[in-house]
């Protein structure tokens, strides 16, 4: 009987999420749902720039880490229907000066898409390091591969439209050599959170 619980305890244990775990997938819930919103609001206000259609990947990126917090009974920490409203205050800060430069020129909302996505690939890189969880490992690979893909889209993009990409109309804080390689998500997704094709 020991033995039993012994062994349930380490079960329950490997597959529980730490403290910071659940702390960054709420903060990633919340960065994917500005990243929607930002690209849905600068899409409407540029409907000739198509590549802010990815918002629609960015509700599946969403979704998937909704469906993940309420796998382990997390609630949510800000409905999905609010938009460019955030709990977290470094978020609606970001949220709002994105908006504002996005709002400038064309140039700035495709400069805008470049820098929401260096701030994905970042900050999961960041929680990559100390995670441990196999599902949190997993949905952030899986969210990496899909910044690797938007960063490259809205580069191609403001290549197409002034001739420049962002090595030439950006600092190097910005710039970034990501591999691009189409559907690189598709590697992580075979996880109870994956609603869809990506």
């Amino acid at each position: 009987m020991k033995k039993l619980l012994l062994f349930l305890f380490v079960i329950v244990n490997l597959f529980a999420l730490t403290p910071k775990e659940k702390q960054v997938l709420k903060y990633m819930y919340q960065e994917e749902k500005l990243a929607k919103n930002i690209y849905y609001v600068l899409g409407k206000m540029y409907p000739d720039l198509r590549v802010f259609n990815i918002y629609k990947s960015e509700t599946m990126h969403e979704r998937s880490v909704a469906n993940v917090l309420k796998h382990y009974n997390i609630p949510l920490p800000i409905r999905s229907n609010i938009v460019g409203k955030f709990k977290n205050p470094e978020l609606q800060k970001l949220y709002d000066e994105l908006i504002a430069k996005g709002k400038k020129s064309k140039i700035d909302a495709l400069e805008v898409g470049i820098m929401v996505e260096v701030t994905d690939v970042e900050d999961l890189d960041k929680y990559l390091k100390y995670a441990t969880s196999p599902d949190v490992i997993a949905l952030f690979k899986f969210l990496r591969g899909g910044s690797y893909n938007h960063y490259n889209a809205f580069n191609r993009a403001l290549i197409a439209f002034t001739g420049k990409g962002a090595c030439e109309l950006m600092s190097n804080r910005w710039f970034k050599h990501y591999p691009f390689q189409r559907g690189i998500g598709r590697y992580y997704r075979n996880y109870y959170w994956f609603p869809g094709r990506f």
